[in-house]
């Protein structure tokens, strides 16, 4: 029998305190393989430190391993008190490490006000990072036509928040340098995975997610060191064996085919394509503008005093420079002002010195018409006419029309009013001797169409494990959609060890002498009475340290590998087999005995034919 003592330790306090007065038929502990580990007994009241410290999160020593009491139940019953207490093993306090994703921008840690928020990675923005674009162009008259296919892998988008992470890395994530004491081992070897990028959550998270991202991965801890094996390195045979009515009193194999699949339809990653086609008409206008003429036909050139001339002024103005050419009521009587070249309207405005003024654009001359309109209502011309020589623009009611030409920009110009560089040309000159020119405008028309298709890598397809339909039939799974998998042979793989083709097959055993289970033991069990003979791993058990074997026998379970569910099944044909054979024996010695009763159903011809049929007598 177990002969450890029990300790107890109170809330933040350092002795550690011997229970001595405890039912030795409640102690136990149970354990299965990376979801229990717990300790549940009941104390009586001794009057001691130990017992009064029996309070929720202190710890009990057991087996030099710590227990968290988190459960409590006082009990006074029949002039005693008593307390039932159950106690998780002390690794399950890595739930209390818990990590904060980032919510502020680094460069704003230490500001309390006005934070800056982190951006997230995983915006929108990040999709076209995994995009392959290709660019066609085509031109056939005045219409050119270009092709722009942009290729997306989906499979990419999916992970572009996931990080390739060793089991090493997880455990560092969360444990490294954490205040609770505990460290931390990996022992054996396993592949690194994709998971979603680590950030929040709690210790509890990061076993779940050890355990459900590393399939052959085992956590037993040592304490506070949390231990991750491999399959290989924490299953050991050291030479243990259940033999039926030797050491064990009962030994219970069940079946259960409700979880049984063995097909399943696989849909893969996918790929998108997007097309977008823009075309483009492009159109060219020509506009003559028909020379040049005279802004009141009906005068011509008429006569023009010093001061009305473009140049020198005789010293009126600003550097003597007139930019220009004045056409005076008097000397050029008229109301209707008319275009001295053809072109289009560029602006209509009003500036101060300039009054009213319209510019009219074309064959690379800029020419304004100013100082004739004291409203804005007598240019009668708006932005983006086109005008030709000789149209009326506007209607004179002031004493004089300046007309200026410049081949520059006219917002430019204008700062060189009063400059004699070249910049303002003689416009009576040009009306007189200007070239007839043409304008010419050029004009373009596009039209997009965009359209996306989704493309699989590899189309869906079912898989099926023949062998196990042979013998059970059809047992279809929930459909897998993956999008991380571009090849068909990997993600057949994949789904391989998702399916469960035979039968689960759990084992309970209940043993009957002193022998203290050990986790991961790989046992030989033989049940003689059934031809069953093979290799089971431990992967739970119930034990009672102090009552054990005479009142409370362990209790263990053993794990159903596929070679496991073969032997058991192979075992159970040679029984059939075994079954079948005595039947055909029995029914041959009662046909051979001669026994005329049988004639009265049927005769022993009949009987003889059912035997071939059924037994293959």
């Amino acid at each position: 029998m177990f002969q450890g003592k029990i300790l107890v330790q109170g809330v933040n306090r350092a002795e550690k305190e011997p229970l001595n007065l405890f039912d030795p038929k409640s102690v136990q502990i149970q354990w299965e393989v990376n979801q229990t580990w717990s300790l549940q007994l009941t104390a009586y009241n001794d009057g001691s430190l130990a017992y009064q410290m029996l309070e929720s999160e202190a710890s009990i020593f057991l087996d030099n391993q710590e227990y968290i009491i988190k459960q409590v139940a006082d009990d006074s019953s029949s002039g005693l008190d008593s307390v039932q207490v159950t106690a998780t093993h002390v690794y399950f306090e890595v739930q209390k490490i818990r990590k904060y994703k980032e919510y502020v921008d680094p460069t704003n840690k230490d500001k309390q006000t006005d934070v800056k928020v982190l951006k997230d990675d995983t915006d929108s923005a990040k999709s076209d990072d995994n995009a392959k674009t290709d660019t066609s162009e085509k031109t056939e008259g005045n219409t050119t036509t270009k092709v722009t296919t942009k290729t997306t892998d989906e499979t990419q988008q999916d992970n572009q928040n996931q990080v390739t992470y060793s089991i090493q890395d997880v455990l560092d994530h969360w444990l490294k340098d954490n205040k609770l004491g505990f460290t931390y081992e990996v022992i054996g070897n396993f592949e690194k995975k994709e998971l979603e990028q680590l950030q929040d959550g709690t210790g509890a998270d990061m076993l779940s997610k050890i355990s459900d991202t590393w399939d052959n991965a085992i956590i037993y801890p040592d304490n506070r060191k949390i231990r991750v094996y491999s399959a290989d390195k924490f299953n050991l045979n050291r030479g243990n064996r259940i033999d039926y009515l030797n050491n064990a009193s009962e030994i219970k194999f069940s079946t259960d085919s409700t979880s049984l699949t063995n097909m399943v339809y696989c849909i893969g990653g996918k790929y998108s394509v997007e097309t977008t086609t823009e075309t483009t008409t492009t159109t060219t206008t020509t506009t003559t503008s028909g020379g040049w003429g005279w802004p009141f036909p009906s005068v011509g050139e008429g006569t023009f005093m010093q001061a009305q001339r473009f140049g020198n002024d005789g010293g009126y103005r600003q550097n003597g420079f007139h930019d220009g050419l004045d056409f005076g009521s008097v000397d050029h009587p008229g109301r209707d002002v008319h275009a001295i070249h053809g072109g289009k309207v560029t602006i209509k405005s009003y500036m101060g010195g300039l009054g009213n003024y319209v510019v009219i654009s074309g064959g690379g001359y800029n020419v304004v018409y100013q100082e004739a309109f004291s409203s804005a209502s007598n240019i009668i011309v708006n932005v983006g006419d086109t005008v030709k020589v000789g149209d009326v623009i506007g209607y004179r009611d002031t004493n004089h029309l300046h007309v200026g030409v410049t081949k520059a920009d006219f917002n430019v110009a204008v700062g060189k009013s009063f400059t004699n560089d070249g910049t303002w040309l003689d416009p009576l000159e040009l009306i007189k001797n200007g070239p007839s020119d043409t304008d010419t405008e050029t004009s373009s028309e596009t039209n997009s169409n965009s359209n996306t298709q989704e493309y699989y890598y590899f189309a869906p397809f079912m898989y099926r494990d023949e062998e196990s339909i042979k013998k059970y039939g059809e047992h279809p799974a929930e459909p897998i959609e993956d999008g991380r998998f571009k090849d068909k042979n990997a993600m057949i793989e994949y789904v391989k060890t998702k399916l469960q083709p035979e039968p689960s097959l759990s084992i309970d055993v209940t043993t009957t002498t002193d022998i203290k289970p050990i986790a991961g033991d790989v046992v030989h069990v033989m049940v003689k009475s059934q031809d069953i003979s093979t290799n089971f791993t431990l992967t739970g058990f119930t034990w009672y340290p102090y009552s054990y074997p005479v009142d409370n026998p362990t209790s263990i379970t053993l794990n159903s590998n596929v070679q496991n569910i073969l032997d058991y099944q192979n075992s159970r044909q040679r029984q059939f087999r075994k079954a079948m054979n005595n039947l055909k024996v029995a029914t041959n010695n009662v046909i051979n005995s001669g026994n005329s009763s049988f004639n009265e159903y049927g005769g022993n011809q009949q009987l003889q034919t059912w035997l071939n049929n059924f037994v293959g007598g």
